[in-house]
């Protein structure tokens, strides 16, 4: 059995509990909902190791070098001994992975402490094998469904949370090889299961992608309600229309909406990206 571990990224309220059921359900992929383990690694190894009541000053360098040398086969082990995960395809869906405030104690859309970094290069150091895919939504659909989740207090601060995560995803995507990173959109993952579905049994190597395809379509016909933090389910199975007050959010969402074809540097926003995002950033 060759090891693929697997991170499923993106900004809050994208469709990634969705996505990471999606995938589950194919026999050659088992991921965790919001283990966190590696924001748990990442505050011990960058944060709590230079506290000198916890680690003598002197074996720091040296411990923060065996840490990144060494975790990414613990972390498999948790999975596989503690978790009993068997199958190929195994890792974690969390969306502050990609946080760049993840340590920062947020509040609203602003950080009480300077940028922590994201869990995404520890990641890759840990374990250099891993892929990722980075499922995005709409920014002005994210903002507002963080909001009546009560998670941040105006939809302009939901708009810069999402490119605070996006523009980070997005710089990460650009220092990984192609066949480690994949994006897609939430409406591409519900209005074309099949071509989605295809692209990602290219992406993690799956000779079949039918139970993928098969989910999705069950989904259409009668909605999960799967557990929190996913509670309104017509939330996550609709497409919200786009409106004249999405232009302005789209604005302050910056290049991450540029890049990801929601709005065109040229031309203005656009209501949906094209079907051509299916590729790696």
């Amino acid at each position: 059995m060759q090891s693929c571990p697997l991170f499923i990224i993106g900004a809050p309220r994208s469709g990634t509990t969705f996505l990471c059921s999606t995938l589950n359900v194919h026999p050659s992929i088992h991921l965790t909902n919001e283990c966190r383990i590696f924001a748990l690694l990442k505050q011990m190894v960058e944060v709590d190791s230079r506290r000198a009541d916890l680690l003598t000053p002197t074996y720091l360098q040296r411990f923060e070098r065996f840490s990144r040398r060494t975790l990414g086969a613990w972390v498999e082990r948790f999975y596989r001994e503690e978790l009993g995960v068997s199958t190929p395809i195994w890792g974690d869906k969390h969306p502050p992975y990609a946080d760049p405030t993840i340590l920062s104690a947020r509040t609203g859309a602003v950080a009480h402490l300077p940028m922590s970094g994201s869990c995404l290069r520890l990641i890759r150091e840990t374990l250099p094998q891993a892929r990722f895919i980075h499922l995005h939504r709409h920014p002005a659909h994210v903002a507002k469904s963080m909001v009546r989740k009560h998670w941040i207090g105006s939809v302009e601060d939901g708009v810069r949370v999402w490119a605070q995560y996006v523009s980070e995803i997005v710089e990460f995507f650009g220092e990984l090889p192609e066949e480690q990173a994949l994006t897609f959109s939430y409406r591409d993952l519900i209005e074309s299961p099949q071509t989605t579905a295809t692209s990602i049994g290219h992406f993690l190597d799956l000779a079949d992608v039918s139970p993928i395809v098969d989910f999705l379509a069950r989904q259409r016909e009668l909605p999960t309600p799967f557990s929190e933090p996913i509670t309104d389910i017509a939330d996550l199975y609709a497409i919200p229309a786009a409106n004249r007050d999405d232009d302005r959010l789209l604005q302050l969402a910056g290049p991450g909406a540029i890049h990801l074809g929601y709005a065109d540097a040229s031309k203005g926003p656009l209501d949906r990206p094209p079907a051509a995002g299916l590729g790696a950033l």
